[in-house]
């Protein structure tokens, strides 16, 4: 197993809609190990039964959330993934395509996992908890998309030069038509 970090899962009348567990595998298999070092536990779950074993709301940075309607929490060493608030954003038909379906498992993953590296890195308090773990997140998609993913680079940049309106102007302000 990647790291030794189990994966359970925990679902309460849920089917999640693709098999989660070999995503799940990969995308472990390439954090670097000293980011992984205490986590202990994985654990796939839906809204419905984190309603049913965890009442009340948590703290994240000047508001209270209900843990259902996030995709994924951290605490002492584990990671819980809310997978139908992962996938609600996303038709079912595309999670058919692995690239697809890896990404947003990722996308929650890893942010969580930021919040893990804090942990271990800087532990104590920080202000902007939620902009340490996305910055994390996104450095550990990064390197998993180029190393894993490597040909959608290739075919970004010959839809490019295909079709050079699909290039952001960053130059210009949003608003301005010229």
């Amino acid at each position: 197993m990647a790291h030794d970090v189990k994966i359970r899962e925990q679902y309460l009348d849920y089917k999640p809609p693709v098999i989660l567990y070999g995503s799940l595998q990969l995308l472990l298999r390439h954090v670097p190990h000293e980011h992984v070092a205490d986590l202990r536990t994985v654990t796939l779950t839906n809204s419905a039964a984190l309603l049913k074993s965890w009442r009340g709301k948590l703290s994240s940075e000047k508001r209270r959330v209900r843990p259902a309607d996030c995709r994924g929490l951290y605490g002492r060493g584990n990671i819980i993934l809310v997978v139908d608030q992962m996938f609600s954003d996303c038709p079912e038909l595309l999670l058919l395509l692995p690239p697809v379906k890896t990404y947003l498992i990722a996308r929650t993953l890893y942010h969580e996992i930021g919040h893990h590296i804090h942990k271990l890195e800087q532990p104590g308090y920080r202000a902007e908890r939620e902009k340490f773990a996305d910055e994390w997140r996104d450095n550990l998609l990064r390197d998993f998309m180029r190393r894993r993913y490597w040909y959608f680079g290739l075919f970004v940049r010959g839809l490019i030069k295909l079709f050079p309106s699909l290039r952001h102007h960053r130059d210009a302000p949003a608003g301005d038509t010229s």
